[in-house]
């Protein structure tokens, strides 16, 4: 499988699996520019996700990356790393797929909990009676969403410099 060079690279999955972490390194490695997608978000509402959730609720933060998710449409050649539930609406998707290639990073649930301490950080697991449950609950929840993209990499027991020079090795790294 190989990207056009003006293709955008999308990173989709859970939370802690390594999007940007991922992310920033195969844009280091592919020469292209590197978007956050939740960075964006907190630009453009002027405050942090928390915030955003705590003040206005996850339904507005979900608009939020739809305007960030037609923002990423309109640019090309980068590599981005969009938020867990990004694909959670289908004009998300569309908007997505327009510019890019879907490349879901997954990782097993007791990692992904390890990787997103404190979970006070989390907005959907913070306060969770049990966090573990509420992970897998979400992955199930979420599983057809992050089925459309067109690559699946695992990134449980990898470094973030396998993941990425797996990817670039798949997208033609220079």
């Amino acid at each position: 499988m190989t990207a056009a060079g003006s293709d955008n690279l999308i990173l989709v999955g859970f939370m802690g699996v390594g999007k940007s972490s991922v992310g920033r390194r195969l844009s280091h490695l592919l020469g292209r520019p590197f978007v956050d997608a939740d960075e964006w978000i907190e630009e453009l509402a002027g405050r942090d996700i928390p915030s955003i959730f705590s003040e206005e609720g996850e339904a507005a933060f979900r608009d939020y990356e739809t305007k960030v998710a037609r923002r990423i449409a309109s640019r090309r050649g980068l590599v981005v790393a969009t938020g867990g539930g990004m694909l959670g609406r289908a004009e998300n998707v569309r908007l997505l797929r327009s510019t890019g290639t879907l490349i879901c990073l997954t990782a097993d649930p007791e990692r992904i909990l390890e990787r997103t301490r404190p979970w006070s950080s989390r907005p959907l697991l913070a306060g969770a009676e049990n966090p573990l449950q509420t992970v897998r609950a979400l992955l199930a929840q979420r599983a057809s969403q992050y089925n459309q993209a067109e690559l699946s990499v695992d990134t449980t027991e990898r470094t973030i410099e396998e993941v990425a020079e797996e990817l670039c090795a798949v997208f033609s790294c220079r």
